[in-house]
């Protein structure tokens, strides 16, 4: 966490420098504001929103599903490709066509999987077999920090950043009629990111973007409420995305 902050202070300043820089404005044919080759006598900033999916194949994570398939006499898909969500604001500074960014993201799965549970009442030689449900849910919000620039000639954006990320995996585990419960064991990790934005004018404020990246990040240990661990479990979410979206320049 102390890096993560320190990385936002020092890259705050470079922004301060970089603000104050008189250079000519860059000049394009295009007046849509949102592009990068757009002229920006004032500094700019952009937001946007986009969603897509992450083409990951976590492996410790996939055998663990293989085994409940296993045991359980289930047939769950492995993950691979999650849902993923994007939010994002980049700053670029006047006359320049140098950007900084801040991403917060935002990835959820679930696998759900039912079994036979035996349990016994008052008299300990009846057993009764109840049809019993166990889900886990795996979520990870990446963080993260960057800079990028543009590509000449193009109204695309490349981007490196550094994440942080937070991430959740919730068990429950529902015998209906006698028990039902929930575990969380939180972890966090650090990681990188590349990315490549294409923005699409539609006017003169926003725009839709294509974004094709690659994210770094593996988190490897858990811990529930109690400070207790859980082992043999780690969460590798590196791979590509593709994400779809819309942005607005002011």
């Amino acid at each position: 966490m102390k890096l993560f902050l320190l990385s936002i202070l020092l890259l705050s300043c470079a922004l301060s420098l970089m603000a104050q820089v008189d250079d000519q404005v860059f000049v394009s044919s295009s007046t849509e504001r949102d592009t990068i080759f757009a002229e920006v006598p004032q500094p700019m900033l952009s937001i946007g929103f986009s969603g897509g999916v992450a083409f990951i194949s976590p492996d410790k994570l996939n055998n663990q599903i293989e085994n409940n398939n296993t045991v359980f006499n289930t047939d769950e898909f492995p993950l691979k490709r999650p849902a993923q969500w994007s939010f994002w604001a980049a700053y670029r500074p006047k006359n320049l066509p140098t950007f900084l960014t801040l991403r917060a993201e935002l990835l959820s799965s679930s696998r759900t999987y039912t079994f036979t549970t035996n349990v016994t009442g008052a008299d300990p030689s009846i057993l009764t077999s109840v049809q019993s449900t166990s889900k886990h849910t795996y979520t990870v919000l990446p963080f993260s920090i960057g800079s990028g620039s543009v590509i000449y000639k193009t109204t695309a954006k490349g981007e490196i950043g550094f994440i942080y990320a937070l991430a959740w995996i919730t068990q429950t585990a529902d015998v209906p009629g006698y028990s039902s419960s929930e575990t969380v064991y939180e972890g966090e990790g650090y990681g990188f990111r590349l990315n490549l934005q294409q923005v699409i004018p539609i006017e003169r404020t926003f725009s839709a973007t294509l974004d094709i990246g690659y994210r770094f990040i593996v988190i490897n240990e858990f811990r529930d409420a109690k400070g207790v661990s859980i082992k043999n479990t780690e969460l590798d979410y590196s791979g590509m995305n593709l994400l779809l979206g819309i942005s607005y320049g002011f």
